[in-house]
């Protein structure tokens, strides 16, 4: 996503945790980890332009992430199902998990939330210049050909 200021990463693998496979298309992409315990696609992680926020829980506050927007939308127990969404400059980053045992869900969505991250477009931006001697288009480097 080229005008997302911060993309979606992954940090750490918890126990039990796995890299489950990605998609990427224009406009969106989308990767998601799997679970010993939750199983596959236990959380999703979809990175966007733009995301409904309306009806959802801004939680922005309690967060702790700087000049990004994080909502909720209402937690269902049986099977556990949550959504966070994170809206910053140029895009937006869906989290949502999916479990089936709704008695360990708050500890899976907090081993969730340990593995994942963001990191700064700016930081790829310079990765790729340095190591691959290429240049990324769009939030933190030159405009993309055909966008204002």
């Amino acid at each position: 996503m080229p005008s997302a200021v911060l993309l979606p990463c992954i940090r750490v693998f918890p126990a039990g945790w796995s890299y489950g496979g990605s998609e990427v298309r224009s406009g969106s992409s989308r990767f998601w980890l799997n679970s010993d315990r939750a199983g596959i696609h236990a959380v999703e992680v979809d990175l966007a332009r733009r995301c409904d926020v309306a009806g959802l829980q801004n939680v922005t506050s309690a967060s702790g992430e700087l000049d990004v927007r994080v909502y909720l939308r209402p937690i269902t127990l049986n099977p556990f199902e949550a959504d966070r969404v994170f809206v910053f400059t140029g895009g937006c980053v869906t989290y949502r998990y999916r479990f089936g045992d709704a008695e360990q869900g708050a500890n899976l969505a907090a081993e969730a939330d340990d593995a994942l991250t963001f990191v700064p477009r700016s930081l790829l931006v310079d990765l790729v210049e340095h190591d691959l001697r290429m240049s990324l288009c769009g939030a933190e480097a030159p405009p993309c050909v055909g966008e204002d």
